[in-house]
């Protein structure tokens, strides 16, 4: 039987790549179903990898993202695209790469495209937000990581030098609304690249073989996971008005979180350095403290109090202005005993 809900979503996409952006409302009363219906459809297309950005206000709703990781030849196919949205890009499934495609009118050119299209773009929904950064390069990087072209490309490292580097370029990820390549320089482990430090992409006339097996969303999650970790115990004293919104940050697998009985909580961190935690307390205000370790406690109180002391005390109140009595001729006065119409122009 065919399932009412991906039709559904089929039909949204393709009403989404006829428009600029389509009001929440004007999908809901197309499908007869409510707004929370809408927004739950959206939010399973985007977990799938389908990059749609929301617009805030009354002439908001959605729209497909400028530089989807899609090649447009291929979501203009309507049978690539039902077989995307009938569930093809399963990003809950393994990390295997193995498709569960049906075998009926599916030719293996397709199977082919959209099994490279699974396992080598990944959308990071954690943190989820869109800043709406693009990147030039990104046409050539999506086509490379799809034929399997190695490729040259200048790059900016951390502190400020200009790298040229040959990568074979394993996959593409959106994470916090910017762009990461996944690829491995020759003979050695997969890195992330940022594509707005790239300044200049090149391909070459060389391919490779792209590892069995790997997927780029496995390979991203270890990543984020081991990316900060360290041995320095961070101790965080959360209030119950923070709780919430703290504990939606990505902690990390070896982090410890104690809930009090009063809504707050305790948070426990073992990083590598803290110094990027302090605009992230300070953000809080009173409703987040660090205990530990003294050094970050101190740097955190130094942070708010520059901050405040930039302020510095309000300013003194003008002293009051007598009032001018009703009789007052002092602007006649000025002008020399002529009325204001009498002036030269």
């Amino acid at each position: 039987m065919f399932n009412v809900t991906h039709a559904r979503h089929l039909q949204i996409i393709q009403m989404l790549r006829g428009h600029d952006h389509v009001p929440a409302r004007t999908l809901a009363d197309h499908f007869g179903v409510e707004i929370r219906t809408i927004q739950r459809d959206i939010t399973q297309l985007a977990a799938h990898g389908i990059a749609i950005e929301s617009l805030p206000g009354v002439k908001g709703g959605y729209r497909l993202a400028g530089e989807d990781p899609i090649h447009p030849l291929t979501f203009d196919s309507e049978q690539a695209l039902r077989l995307y949205v009938l569930g093809l890009l399963d990003h809950n499934a393994d990390h295997t790469g193995e498709d569960r495609l049906p075998a009926a009118g599916v030719s293996q050119s397709v199977r082919e495209v959209m099994r490279r299209i699974n396992t080598r773009f990944h959308f990071d929904t954690a943190d989820w937000y869109w800043r709406g950064k693009g990147s030039g390069h990104l046409a050539v990087l999506r086509t490379a990581v799809l034929t399997d072209t190695a490729l040259e490309i200048v790059h900016r490292t951390k502190d400020g030098r200009q790298e040229t580097s040959v990568l074979k370029p394993l996959g593409m990820v959106w994470k916090g609304g910017e762009w990461h390549m996944v690829a491995a320089p020759p003979n050695a482990a997969p890195a992330r690249y940022r594509l707005n430090l790239i300044d200049r992409v090149r391909p070459t006339d060389l391919s490779f073989p792209y590892p069995e097996g790997f997927s780029v969303r496995a390979w991203w999650d270890e990543a984020m996971e081991e990316f900060g970790k360290g041995d320095t115990r961070v101790e965080l004293a959360v209030a119950a008005t923070a709780r919430d919104e703290l504990l939606r940050l990505s902690l990390k697998k070896n982090s410890e979180v104690v809930l009090h009985d009063d809504g707050g909580a305790s948070i426990v961190l073992y990083v590598d350095r803290w110094d990027w935690l302090i605009p992230l307390v300070a953000s809080y205000g009173p409703d987040v403290t660090v205990i530990g370790p003294d050094d970050l406690r101190q740097a955190t109180a130094t942070h708010l109090a520059t901050a405040l002391a930039a302020y510095g005390p309000p300013p003194a109140p003008a002293p009051p202005q007598p009032a001018r009595p009703a009789e007052d001729d002092s602007r006649l006065r000025a002008n020399y005993g002529r009325a204001p119409e009498e002036q030269p122009q």
